[in-house]
């Protein structure tokens, strides 16, 4: 397996807690996706390479968790898809403005440590993550105008479209 294909299933894996709280419908969804995160942080913590996505989604599942279980907030549950547009957009725009694209974290692993370090790398990342900001801010705003099935069918879509461009553009670039 190529070390961008390695770099994309382990950013895929990364997601695995948005996944499961996205795919299933029951509050069932927020203890799933607290529980992976917190599995996936600690392999972070193992691997002594967290980055802000990790401390991002622990956050944002801790909280959820508590509002929507001990404080009875049923909105968390109502505005999933909302809330985590908005939070997985600006951890991207900001990650970008400190210099640390969140996709380099998970995608260093598919690749030699060195070039984990390397100019063209981190600014493969920052294009990488530059585009999911904008897809998700362009989800969020869709979902703003309600969650049906042309709205499910068109932010599908660009999900579609960032996971192209995300295999794509590490492919056409020269590894070291």
């Amino acid at each position: 397996m190529g070390s961008s294909a390695k770099a994309f299933l382990n950013v895929t894996l990364s997601f695995l807690p948005l996944m499961l709280f996205w795919s299933i419908s029951s509050s069932l969804s927020l203890v799933l996706g607290f529980a992976s995160i917190l599995m996936l942080f600690i392999r972070d913590i193992i691997n002594k390479n967290i980055g802000i996505m990790s401390i991002v989604l622990v956050a944002y599942f801790t909280i959820s968790n508590i509002l929507y279980f001990y404080l009875g907030i049923n909105s968390v549950m109502e505005y999933k898809y909302l809330t985590s547009y908005i939070v997985l957009a600006l951890t991207g725009f900001i990650s970008i403005m400190l210099g640390k694209p969140y996709t380099m974290y998970d995608a260093r692993r598919g690749y030699e440590k060195e070039f984990g370090k390397s100019t063209l790398f981190i600014e493969v990342n920052i294009v990488i993550t530059k585009i999911w900001a904008v897809i998700y801010s362009i989800n969020a705003i869709i979902e703003l105008s309600g969650h049906n099935i042309m709205t499910i069918t068109i932010m599908n879509g660009l999900v579609i479209l960032g996971i192209m461009l995300s295999i794509i553009i590490p492919g056409v670039l020269p590894e070291v």
